[in-house]
C-alpha cells in the first residue's frame, strides 16, 4: 500500500540521487562512491541489481512535460511552471541534487535577471498545509502542488523553457497562501494537518534545502 513514508522515500530518490546521465559519467566516480556509500537507496540497490539506475530514470522521466508553445513562451511569464536548468543539479555532502519545478510569481522589477518563484513537487500525496495542490487542467501539464510557503528569487537564466502556465487567479492564491497557510481559495483541495512524526515534515526539511540550494545567490 503507497503510504506517506513510501512517498518520502520516492521524495528522497527523486531529490537527492543521481540520474544515469550523472551516475554512468566517469567523470562523477568519486562523487558516486560517496553517494553509495552514505545512500540508503542506491546503495542496497547495487548490491543487489544493477536496474536500481533504470527505476530512478523511469522516475524522473515519468515526469516531464513537453514545453509550451512558442506562442505561450512568449508570452506574460507570470503564471510560468519552469524547471530549473538541469545542468545546474549538483554534488552535495556526498547526494546530488536535481533541480526542482518552480512556478513564477512575478519578475523582480530592479533585477531583470530574476525572479520570485515558488517550488513545486509533483506527489500530492506529500501536501500539506499551506501547499496549493493544482489539477492538470489548472497546469496545463499534470497535477502537480506549489510550496507556497517555499518561495525564493531564482535567476532567469537558470530556467529551462516553460512547460506549464497558471492563471493571475492561482498566482494571487500562492502569493496569499505563503502569508497566511490558512488562506484558501474556495476552489481550492486544503490538505490535512501535519501530525506528529508526520512524514511531510521532513519533506519540507528537504525541499527547503533544495530551495536554498537552487535559489539565487
Amino acid at each position: 500500500m503507497y503510504s506517506r513514508k513510501l512517498a518520502l522515500s520516492q521524495a528522497k530518490k527523486y531529490r537527492t540521487c543521481p540520474p544515469p546521465h550523472i551516475a554512468d559519467n566517469p567523470a562523477h566516480k568519486e562523487y558516486l562512491r560517496q553517494h553509495l556509500e552514505i545512500c540508503p537507496y542506491c546503495s542496497t540497490r547495487v548490491m543487489e541489481s544493477n536496474r536500481s539506475w533504470g527505476h530512478l530514470a523511469k522516475q524522473i522521466q515519468d515526469f516531464s512535460p513537453s514545453p509550451l508553445s512558442h506562442e505561450k513562451q512568449n508570452g506574460r511569464q507570470t503564471g510560468q511552471i519552469r524547471h530549473i536548468r538541469d545542468d545546474l543539479g549538483r554534488w552535495r555532502e556526498g547526494y546530488f541534487y536535481n533541480p526542482p519545478l518552480i512556478l513564477v510569481l512575478e519578475e523582480i522589477m530592479e533585477d531583470s535577471d530574476a525572479f520570485l518563484v515558488a517550488q513545486m513537487y509533483h506527489d500530492i500525496y506529500l501536501a500539506g498545509p499551506g501547499d496549493l495542490i493544482l489539477s492538470g487542467e489548472q497546469t496545463e501539464t499534470d497535477e502537480l502542488f506549489v510550496e507556497c510557503w517555499n518561495i525564493y528569487v531564482a535567476e532567469a537564466t537558470s530556467l529551462e523553457s516553460p512547460t506549464g502556465q497558471v492563471t493571475p487567479e492561482i498566482t494571487g492564491a500562492v502569493r496569499q497562501l505563503g502569508q497566511n497557510p490558512r488562506a484558501y481559495p474556495d476552489w481550492a483541495i486544503q490538505p490535512k494537518p501535519l501530525a506528529d512524526y508526520d512524514a511531510r515534515i521532513y519533506f519540507r526539511e528537504l525541499e527547503t534545502e533544495i530551495g536554498l540550494i537552487f535559489r539565487k545567490r
